[in-house]
């Protein structure tokens, strides 16, 4: 008789529920996946073998037990054959957690070693350079991760060396790869890897399983006794692994990594243009305040003569064209440079640029008043030159000698006789004040 796949799967399930039938099973809870049905699915686990099995909605919420990786549990239920699959399942009624699994077990217990060792203090934690210039990423050269980062940091820093050396992050032994390559990028003139500012070890998530090999203790030594910082990205942000403790820095997923130790390029770009705006402007100020002082200083007491400062104006003029037009040509040298710059630019180095800046406004606004100063200084002593030559020259000095001006009736000073005929009136201007004569024959 031959048998179609669907009558062979209900033979099979037949047969299974019927030798089985309901039972008590203890293992270690691996891979969990809810529904969005609210069934549970998972697998039950011991050292040498697994088992599919459900844990429908109903008895969940009845069990009130919050099933996790790497729990150890107490099953009752039935065993049977799923016909959808053909595959052999356990159809769990009754769930019991029945004290920690192995593998959480062994988590816990390498933990608090590690710990009491201090290799979690966070006084031998290693700081991310602010700038870095290149980082080395310890993943598998496959997947989504590895693109994932290198996509991020373009977008981010783009002017950053992202060098990849290619491990395995999951399964037996990944461990001594992934150690191995610790130790190797600390000494990297001597394996040929290039030199980088830090490293970040990084995969996808996972089940406890997926990612023990994070949790293994050759691997915890090896970052603890690297002289690059190491940043620790592995899973999703609700995992933890013994890699996590031990780094430098741990970030909840690896384009997080990437944010948490890039400088963000686009603000770093906004901040140059903020500091080349000041600084203009700061120029703009200082020149307006020096025309503003010696405008008020030609409208002051020395009046006309101050006109003889115009051709030093105009120097001063041009030597201001000429700073804003350095001024703008450095600013215009730093923004092509950017890319090139920014990697080596630390916030003290820039504190250090920006005060140099600021130094260099103020001795210009200095020199610009010393040098109004110094010319109105020398206006004045040519004023006061002037103003003794013309008291000199003053009519009034020739009176206080005992001369007179002599003016006909008509207020016109007399120069000869016949401008004054006999009976006529004159009038003599003295020193101290005028009188009216009459002219005799």
């Amino acid at each position: 008789m031959v048998l179609n796949v669907s009558q062979l799967v209900a033979m099979l399930r037949q047969s299974v529920e019927q030798q089985v039938g309901y039972r008590q099973v203890i293992g270690e809870i691996g891979s969990c996946k809810p529904a969005s049905s609210g069934h549970i699915y998972f697998t039950l686990k011991d050292s040498r073998a697994q088992l599919q099995c459900v844990l429908y909605r109903q008895q969940a919420y009845a069990a009130r037990v919050r099933l996790q990786e790497g729990m150890l549990v107490e099953l009752t239920g039935r065993a049977t054959v799923w016909e959808g699959r053909g595959s052999l399942q356990f159809v769990v009624t009754a769930v019991r957690a029945a004290g920690q699994g192995d593998l959480q077990a062994k988590f816990e217990e390498l933990k608090q070693r590690l710990a009491a060792e201090g290799l979690f203090s966070p006084e031998r934690k290693k700081s991310i350079p602010a700038f870095p210039a290149s980082v080395g990423l310890i993943t598998s050269p496959t997947g989504a991760v590895i693109e994932d980062m290198r996509h991020r940091l373009s977008s981010r820093a783009p002017w950053m060396q992202a060098h990849l050396y290619p491990v395995q992050v999951q399964g037996k032994g990944a461990e001594y790869g992934l150690a191995e390559a610790i130790r190797r990028w600390n000494e990297p003139e001597r394996y040929g890897l290039p030199t980088v500012d830090y490293l970040i070890i990084a995969r996808g998530g996972g089940s406890l399983e997926d990612l023990w090999c994070f949790n293994e203790e050759v691997l915890a030594r090896a970052i603890a006794a690297s002289r690059l910082p190491i940043v620790s990205a592995v899973g999703h942000e609700t995992d933890f692994t013994i890699a996590d403790f031990v780094a430098d820095l741990r970030a909840p997923t690896p384009t997080a990594a990437i944010e948490l130790t890039t400088p963000d390029g686009a603000a770093l770009h906004r901040r140059l243009q903020q500091l080349d705006s000041t600084l203009r402007n700061s120029l703009k100020r200082a020149r307006q305040t020096a025309e503003l002082r010696l405008q008020l200083i030609s409208q002051g007491p020395l009046g006309n003569p101050l006109l003889t400062l115009a051709r030093f104006a105009q120097r001063v003029d041009e030597q201001e064209s000429a700073l804003l037009t350095a001024a703008r040509t450095k600013t215009t040298t730093a923004a092509a440079r950017l890319g090139v710059l920014a990697a080596r630019i630390s916030p003290q180095t820039l504190r250090h640029r920006i005060a140099a800046a600021r130094s260099t406004l103020s001795a210009t606004e200095q020199q610009l008043t010393a040098t109004a100063r110094a010319r109105l200084t020398s206006a004045r002593a040519a004023l006061q030159v002037h103003a003794a030559n013309l008291a000199a020259a003053s009519p009034q000095r020739a009176l206080e000698r005992g001369f007179a001006l002599v003016h006909t009736p008509d207020g016109r000073l007399a120069r000869t006789t016949a401008d004054l005929p006999p009976g006529s009136t004159a009038t003599l201007q003295l020193a101290d004040g005028s009188r009216t004569v009459t002219v005799d024959t």
